[in-house]
């Protein structure tokens, strides 16, 4: 039998990464993606179509995604597909398919002194 989990999209950040740790100290982060496709439908019209997908990412990766990365900033993710799956608050049984990145490749990041002197503190913050 046959299996291959393996994924790779592109597109752009929909919120700034935050870093948390977790108990044992690991670090990670969760980037929220807009992936946009643009079609043509069966009348000629133009459309577009808007897909956003959860990206889970751990260790000096996420902490590197959190200096690095902020709305709107365009990705690459390549990564696996994994499903997360808990009981909610009223014992519903609950799950979450989302990728599990592997390599975070940052298509437009900003250098240093892009920055505002304000976000300096910010980016400090993110990974404390």
């Amino acid at each position: 039998m046959i299996s291959l989990n393996k994924v790779v999209i592109a597109g752009r950040l929909t919120k700034k990464p935050r870093l948390r740790k977790t108990p044992g100290g690991a670090s990670v982060t969760d980037l929220l993606m807009a992936l946009n496709r643009d079609f043509i439908n069966v009348n000629g019209e133009k459309q577009q179509e808007v897909c956003f997908v959860d990206v889970v990412v751990w260790g000096k990766q996420a902490e590197n995604c959190c200096l690095q990365l902020d709305c709107s900033s365009t990705v690459l993710v390549e990564g696996r597909l994994q499903l997360d799956v808990w009981h909610g608050k009223e014992g519903d049984k609950r799950s979450k398919l989302r990728i599990a990145a592997e390599r975070v490749q940052f298509v437009d990041r900003r250098s240093p002194s892009e920055r505002q002197p304000d976000e300096e503190e910010e980016l400090v913050d993110c990974v404390t």
